[in-house]
């Protein structure tokens, strides 16, 4: 399903990525297919009280959760800027990177996602995210990713 513009709906996530409910931690993908061209991924993952995640129960969604949201959001950016999997293909974890983590994100929060393609040797695909609430920063990454 190309891009076109529009931003991709929970249903559009489901039909790329493998994960389910409570598993999948993007919501809705923002960006129109110019941001995707040039190697860009924007997202949306809305925490909410009643999310199994957080702890203690209504504090804080945990920051290797908000890693994970970010990976799965490369996996988003992976699909359409590299190319769709094909029968059998899969992409595989295969490290993380100067991962940090500034402050924690709340009930209520709307987390920004943006994950960026920063290079790519043989099967092996760099990408570097950014989450942010209201413009500040709460966490960031880099991953490797590689395509048997």
């Amino acid at each position: 399903m190309p891009l076109n513009g529009n931003p991709l709906q929970f249903q559009d996530i489901q039909s790329i990525l493998p994960h389910r409910y409570p598993c999948l931690l993007v919501d809705r993908v923002l960006a129109a297919g110019t941001c995707v061209a040039e190697g860009r991924l924007s997202a949306i993952k809305n925490v909410t009280a009643n999310d199994p995640a957080l702890w203690p129960a209504g504090g804080a969604f945990p920051g290797v959760l908000m890693v994970e949201a970010l990976a799965q959001s490369t996996g988003l950016l992976a699909h359409y800027f590299l190319g769709a999997l094909q029968e059998g293909e899969h992409y595989y974890f295969a490290a993380i990177q100067r991962a940090r983590f500034y402050r924690a994100a709340h009930p209520g929060d709307r987390v920004h996602l943006a994950v960026t393609f920063v290079r790519k040797r043989g099967a092996i695909a760099r990408f570097r995210g950014l989450a942010t609430v209201d413009g500040r920063r709460i966490c960031c990454a880099d991953f490797m990713c590689a395509r048997k």
